[in-house]
């Protein structure tokens, strides 16, 4: 079969199609995969949309939109059977027309550098690749909370935070939550203002609000300026004064940063230990 020789239609996931979209999840990566423990409430946010050939699902991605008003996708699955037939691209095609519709112009994803069916498939969607970060995490064993560092709200220059090392090996993008943006002032400026731009003796960080994720209250970091062990310190102990019970965050993919976050007592998640960021203009 040949992408010529089969139609596809789309459709926003309802409550009633749980059952098929658990199957195309286990058949694309298998019972461990992450997108069913939250399955259920990615379905109430309607914004996980489906790729049918007839009666059957062989394919699925999700839309958000991030902090900055670009559109995010991920959670992308395609069916064994159907994988390298285009099912992928026509996805992004129909994202991409309802983004336009929205007033989104710019979409971003990434996928693990060993992907490379799905690295395929962004490129020649138009996706082009803008930078290369790697997911490091820590799990709390303690809920005692400790004192932590004081924390400001405050920066002294937000073109210097534009400026620095950190935005300059990922070309100016970096991770909220678990989305890329691209950085300017007025998005540093917002994230300030909902008090999660933290700064303490010449380190810039983003450390963002406790959540309720997976079923445990998260944080997750970007580091913006000065030291990586001493700032990974430093979001470690205030994550934990917050009661969190885990924190994340996307580090360039730089080998001395990745051993300033182990030495501080991060781990490599395996599930994202190379990101390739992928944009694309519409």
């Amino acid at each position: 079969m040949t992408e010529a020789d089969f139609s596809l239609e789309v459709s926003v996931a309802r409550t009633s199609d749980y059952k098929v979209i658990s199957r195309l999840c286990r058949r694309a990566v298998g019972p461990g995969d992450y997108v069913l423990w939250i399955l259920r409430e990615i379905i109430n946010d309607r914004g996980l949309f489906l790729a049918w050939a007839g009666d059957q699902l062989v394919g699925m991605t999700n839309f958000d939109k991030c902090v900055d008003g670009s559109g995010w996708l991920s959670m992308a699955r395609t069916d064994p059977d159907w994988q390298g037939l285009g099912v992928a691209r026509f996805l992004q095609r129909e994202l991409a027309k309802r983004a336009k519709k929205r007033g989104i112009r710019i979409l971003r994803l990434w996928t693990l550098s060993t992907n490379h069916a799905a690295i395929r498939a962004c490129e020649k969607g138009g996706f082009n690749r803008v930078c290369e970060t790697v997911h490091v995490s820590h799990s709390y064993r303690s809920k005692i909370r400790e004192e932590s560092p004081h924390l400001t709200n405050s920066v002294n220059s937000t073109k210097k935070i534009l400026e620095s090392s950190y935005l300059s090996e990922t070309r100016g993008y970096f991770a909220y939550k678990w989305q890329f943006v691209k950085a300017n002032e007025v998005l540093i400026e917002k994230i300030r203002r909902k008090r999660e731009l933290c700064s303490h003796d010449k380190l810039t960080f983003i450390l963002t609000k406790p959540e309720k994720s997976f079923r445990r209250l998260s944080c997750s970091f970007s580091l913006l300026e000065g030291d990586p062990a001493r700032s990974m310190r430093v979001i470690l102990s205030k994550a934990k004064s917050l009661r969190a019970a885990w924190i994340g965050g996307y580090l360039p993919y730089d080998r001395e940063l990745l051993t300033a976050a182990l030495q501080s007592g991060f781990k490599v998640d395996s599930w994202g230990n190379h990101c390739c960021v992928f944009e694309k203009i519409i």
